[in-house]
């Protein structure tokens, strides 16, 4: 396949995906070909949880060679899905060796992105999965909480702000310049645009309540035993006692001298100290 027939596999795509294709020259004359993929939801971009983006790389045998497969950027999707998207996309590039296949894997890949259209993984603010029924957000970055969670960190969020902002105000050793000080994502730090009331107003999400740890016999045996090692370890100075360690070499300039200090003080700049000694006096007994 000569390079113009390439080029005008290029061309087709290019009047199907608009700006959203991505199509740089490579140093060795090959083509990168990428593209953020969404499931299809007719333009409803609320519903779209799951997204990536695609980059096909083409050599100067394609489409004789197939192109390489690379994903970059996923969200919403597990490592797992995502293995079966490379796999699946690499099976059917080379089943179509020798013919244009660009749009066949992109299309694959939509379609594989709409079939998967949940958030996977868990909420990062609780630290629990999502249930159906709940109700969670998708940030414009893509990450995923539950209302009510993402609600409460952005209310703490805004009170930090406030007394950060407070603070700055009062240092009277700032130039004046002002720092941006908004909510961010807790995955990514993106800034967030929200309606806190409204992530407030959401139920919160239904945890699992925590078994009761029943301690046995083993257990109760093996912390005594580590007890006393540590008792141990601290009679022999085997434990470091942090606060101590830190006041072991402090100085304190503002205690007063003790009285043994002011008599070593003293002898050291007694006057009868910086006199020279007698001269010494020699007789003899000789002389009479």
């Amino acid at each position: 396949m000569a390079e113009c027939d390439v080029l005008s596999e290029i061309e087709v795509l290019q009047s199907i995906y608009l700006d959203e294709l991505r199509v740089t020259r490579r140093d060795d004359g090959g083509l990168e070909v990428s593209l953020v993929l969404y499931p299809s939801t007719a333009q409803d971009s609320v519903s779209q949880f799951v997204r990536l983006t695609l980059t096909l790389t083409l050599d100067l045998q394609y489409p004789i060679s197939a192109p390489s497969i690379s994903i970059h950027n996923p969200r919403g999707l597990s490592d797992d899905k995502l293995s079966s998207v490379q796999k699946s996309l690499e099976t059917e590039a080379e089943s179509c060796l020798g013919s244009p296949v660009l749009y066949q894997l992109i299309e694959k890949a939509k379609e594989i992105l709409t079939e998967s259209n949940i958030p996977h993984g868990n909420c990062v603010i609780c630290l629990h999965g999502f249930k159906e029924g709940e109700v969670f957000t998708k940030t414009s970055c893509y990450h995923y909480f539950h209302s009510h969670c993402l609600g409460r960190y952005i209310s703490h969020s805004e009170t930090e702000l406030r007394e950060r902002e407070k603070e700055l105000q009062e240092d009277k050793t700032r130039d004046g310049t002002k720092d941006d000080l908004s909510v961010v994502c807790p995955v990514c730090r993106e800034a967030l645009s929200y309606d806190v009331n409204q992530l407030l107003c959401a139920p919160p999400p239904s945890l699992p309540k925590l078994e009761e740890t029943v301690i046995g016999a083993a257990f109760r045996r093996k912390w005594s035993k580590l007890q006393k090692l540590l008792e141990r370890q601290k009679a022999n100075g085997g434990i470091i006692d942090p606060d101590e360690e830190s006041n072991r070499f402090l100085i304190h300039v503002n205690t007063a001298p003790s009285d043994a200090e002011n008599i070593i003080q003293n002898v050291e700049t007694s006057p009868s100290q910086l006199l020279p000694p007698p001269p010494l006096v020699f007789t003899n007994d000789n002389a009479s």
